[in-house]
């Protein structure tokens, strides 16, 4: 089997794949899969050898081989002028002189087409001989006419030298943590002549480092993805050395719409707790139209709940769309998602895993979202922190919630109206030419997708009201099914989990019969969805572990011992009055103890300092002042 010499250009079949030569660098052949885009770097005897048990097959020759004609159009001007002239003269020996050479008839043709071409530097006799022989070995070529190319000599150096710079290309500049070129020649450089001191003291000849700019020039002679990836990985080599075509948009504004989540720049604020945050954009683009079709805004991160609310205004707004373009975020890619559009007959297309280009026509309306509208309001972030400053965003967010919809929403009427570069038109008048010729869409009504997205609860009833996930709604009909459920019965309660403001209760066996019922924190549950409402929840619950309940704990064991104490206190003191004479008789006569009986026997004090008992440890003494007792 014949072996090829493999050019760049070249394309060769390997494992069932087509790949082309992307650079040849000394011995090293990198290729590039023209489908799937994997990268192999292969040795020059390796490829032979390959290419010899087939195993690699020449699929198709550079377009340097392919034609003698492609050569000839990638020369310079220069050559290109050199071969013509020489053409002239080698074609005047052939048709005037039958191709040979008499001195005088050769000196005159060779100064009549030199003045006609406007030669100033004429060719010899023996010139414009050799020309000849070369044109007729060529086979009347006249590439053959060209100079030989000429190609710069690698500079050669001793093996050992070769060696180290393989070495510290490999193991110092290929690192991860991307050291300098000059750093890596550094060390390349420190060794030598560490190693000479060693040659000198055994009288071995010196190792001579190579330049530093030998050094590079090895370097920039890399395949260029192989160095990326070496030092900043696979994505970002990827990244740098794409390359793909335009994306193919259908004529039909109804065939499908693209999905993502931006994070906004702007900050909103809410006015009755100051608190501030970053809002959240779910938004459906026509790629026929770059019409923005449904759009939700809020705070927290993606959700389900959220890209169906911007789905159904989407559906609402043009009508069921056949597909929808996303990528594999969790917001459209869970059961709930998925089971919604196989009821509908939308056909979720997810594009990759890191692969943006895939969807470019939405990010690049986020871009336009960010450019045109974010970044002018009160509260803006910017794009970056540099671009941003000294602006601080949170201090300077004014805008609410519900305030940013409405900007947002007549931002979005000067978008549709604008010029498009792309559509030569704006998006609004682009949607009536397509909608003129496109066939109508599926429509449903809102309350018909607001019942596709309902879930389904089993709870139980406490009088007219039914608690789930620390919320809790009332109804004026829930008192009836609650009497009618049986022992250990539940109720069904259906929710909407993109607003969890209402939800409907239905008994098990009347299941059709759905009562409503409004939530109790209208102000809180009214569009809450049921994923930002868990991580709050979720929130409160952490916040709940992180407090210190020790302080409360050990107050509360220190009244537990003040109230035992006292209790000690007071059983000894009843006991000392219960054995004394004065107390004795009143026991034994079963008479309440007062002070009357206490003034009654006033003179019996003997054994008991009644100034003790009533003035609670304190004496007066002589002077009529209080001491301790």
């Amino acid at each position: 089997m014949n072996i090829s010499d493999p050019k760049i250009g070249a394309q060769y079949k390997l494992d069932g794949q087509i790949y082309e030569v992307i650079s040849i660098n000394e011995n090293i052949i990198a290729m590039c899969s023209l489908v799937h885009k994997y990268r192999r770097f292969i040795e020059r005897n390796d490829f032979a050898s390959m290419e010899n048990k087939g195993g690699l097959l020449l699929h198709q020759r550079a377009a340097i081989d392919i034609s003698p004609k492609t050569r000839l159009i990638s020369m310079p001007e220069e050559k290109k002028h050199e071969i013509k002239l020489r053409l002239m003269y080698v074609k005047a020996c052939l048709s005037e002189l039958g191709g040979r050479l008499p001195r005088g008839a050769a000196m005159k043709m060779i100064q009549r087409i030199a003045e006609k071409a406007g030669d100033p530097h004429p060719p010899g006799v023996s010139t414009v001989w050799r020309w000849k022989k070369r044109y007729i070995l060529g086979n009347q070529n006249e590439l053959s006419l060209a100079r030989a190319m000429v190609k710069a000599r690698r500079k050669r150096l001793p093996k050992s030298t070769e060696e180290l710079i393989k070495h510290y290309i490999e193991t110092v500049y290929l690192l991860p943590e991307r050291p300098t070129l000059t750093h890596a020649y550094k060390l390349l450089k420190g060794q030598s002549l560490e190693e000479n001191r060693e040659r000198i003291s055994y009288g071995a000849p010196i190792l001579n480092p190579p330049s530093y700019a030998t050094f590079r020039r090895r370097v920039m002679a890399m395949d260029r993805y192989y160095v990326t990836e070496k030092r900043e990985g696979t994505k970002v080599a990827k990244r740098l050395n794409k390359a793909s075509g335009a994306m193919f948009v259908d004529d039909d504004p109804y065939s499908c719409t693209i999905f993502d989540s931006h994070d906004m720049n702007v900050i909103v604020k809410d006015m009755q707790t100051g608190a501030t945050g970053r809002a959240l954009l779910s938004a459906h683009i026509v790629p026929a139209t770059r019409e923005n079709s449904g759009w939700d805004i809020s705070l927290g991160p993606p959700s389900a709940e959220k890209m169906m609310r911007a789905t159904i205004e989407a559906i609402q707004k043009n009508g069921k769309m056949a597909c929808i373009i996303a990528d594999h975020g969790l917001e459209i890619l869970n059961t709930w998602a998925v089971t919604a559009f196989e009821t509908l007959g939308i056909d979720p297309d997810y594009v990759p895993v890191g692969t943006p280009d895939a969807k470019a026509i939405i990010e690049r309306f986020f871009g336009t979202v960010s450019t045109g509208f974010c970044n002018n309001l009160p509260g803006t972030t910017k794009e970056s922190p540099k671009a941003r400053g000294d602006y601080d965003s949170h201090a300077r967010a004014i805008l609410t919630l519900d305030q940013l919809r409405t900007a947002y929403a007549s931002w979005l009427n000067v978008y549709h109206n604008t010029w498009h570069d792309s559509l030569y038109t704006s998006p609004s008048e682009k949607k009536k030419q397509l909608c003129q010729t496109a066939p109508p869409a599926e429509r449903y009504t809102k309350e018909e997708l607001t019942t596709l997205c309902v879930s389904r609860w089993e709870l139980r009833l406490s009088g007219g009201r039914v608690t789930c996930e620390h919320l809790t709604w009332y109804g004026d009909g829930l008192p009836e099914v609650r009497q009618r459920l049986k022992k250990n019965q539940k109720a069904n309660v259906y929710f909407n989990p993109c607003d969890l403001g209402r939800v409907w209760v239905a008994h098990p066996e009347t299941p059709e019969d759905w009562r409503p019922a409004i939530a109790l924190r209208p102000e809180y549950q009214n569009g809450l969805t049921l994923s930002d409402h868990r991580l709050v929840v979720q929130y409160l619950l952490a916040q709940k572990k992180k407090f210190n309940a020790d302080d409360a704990t050990v107050a509360l064991y220190n009244l537990n011992e003040y109230i035992t104490e006292c209790r000690k206190n007071n059983a000894k003191t009843i006991k000392a009055l219960k054995t004394s004479p004065l107390m004795a008789g009143n026991i034994n006569n079963n008479s309440p103890i007062t002070s009357e009986a206490f003034i009654e026997k006033e003179t019996i004090t003997d054994k008991v300092d009644f100034s003790v008992v009533f003035t609670r440890g304190e004496i007066e003494d002589d002077s009529g002042s209080k001491r301790q007792n």
